[in-house]
């Protein structure tokens, strides 16, 4: 897909390791933190407690500071231009970590991995922080100690990270959200839908369908929830494919729009100038130096 991108796997310290890890920013290895593009097959959290520059995710910026939390999603392309030496912990993980079908639906519920209108990064205030250090400390602490329920006390303390990030998310809505809405559920569906088959399926019908919901019912759901329509959040998939493909690949934009399965590529310059006001050689030209350093 992004063939110039490393697509990093998650690698483990032994095979019988649990899907997750947490180390300090500072002992990762070197690719992790240089300007080089790149992706993973796993979730990561990344706790900034110092430092300073700018985390890439897709192709928008973040600024990096203490008491801040960056989060990227399996296949999202991203990377770090470091001013001062950023220290803190990454945790990572993948979603096979969480077993209990409860768990699969906080996953879907958190805003702060999607590809789709994601959250990327959550600057902390006040007790806040200490709320976070305190989770981020005893996930450590767990993962470098053999006791007695190391995995289980892990996925508890993970659960709890992510309970807490989610609510930070809502702030001054978390009292009208204790429970997920249908449309927030339905919203989530739809998301997760487009992530897997937004290159196959162009379609707001087919995605109704699948949902077995109406097409006006599934945007007046997406619409309430995230504020765009259901169009327009498949249209952002797309466009962000087609951007990816651009930046991180050589192909040409006649192979590009065939892979994205349009249907020749004067409809697809046509459908990205659209949606981007530039056509698909203006962006790649105007792109490698602010995405590709």
């Amino acid at each position: 897909m992004t063939e110039k991108v490393p697509l990093l796997p998650f690698s483990p310290a032994n095979s019988n390791s649990i899907p997750f890890e947490i180390k300090p920013i500072e002992s990762l290895p070197p690719i992790a933190m240089r300007p080089v593009p790149h992706r993973h097959t796993f979730y990561v959290m990344f706790w900034i407690t110092d430092g300073s520059g700018s985390h890439y995710l897709d192709f928008e910026a973040d600024k990096v500071q203490p008491n801040s939390l960056h989060f990227v999603g399996p296949g999202q392309v991203h990377y770090w231009d470091v001013e001062e030496e950023i220290k803190g912990y990454a945790i990572v993980f993948e979603s096979a970590i969480f077993m209990e079908p409860a768990d699969q639906e906080l996953l879907d519920q958190l805003n702060c991995f999607r590809t789709v209108n994601g959250l990327s990064v959550i600057n902390l205030a006040g007790p806040d922080i200490e709320s976070i250090s305190y989770l981020v400390e005893r996930l450590y602490l767990d993962y470098t100690q053999e006791k007695f329920a190391r995995t289980l006390s892990i996925t508890s303390w993970l659960r709890l990270l992510l309970i807490e990030v989610q609510r930070l998310a809502d702030v001054g809505e978390w009292v009208q959200k204790t429970a997920i809405s249908a449309e927030k559920l339905l919203t989530n569906n739809y998301l997760d839908l487009v992530e897997e088959h937004a290159i196959s399926q162009h379609k707001v019908e087919w995605y109704a369908d699948e949902l077995a919901v109406t097409v006006s019912h599934l945007s007046k759901s997406v619409k309430s929830t995230y504020g765009i329509t259901a169009g327009a959040v498949l249209r952002n998939r797309l466009v962000l494919e087609a951007k990816r493909l651009l930046v991180h690949t050589d192909q040409t934009a006649a192979s590009i729009a065939l892979q994205l399965n349009f249907e020749d590529a004067s409809y697809f310059g046509r459908f990205f100038k659209r949606e981007t006001k530039l056509t698909p050689r203006q962006f790649r030209t105007q792109s490698p130096t602010k995405h590709q350093i």
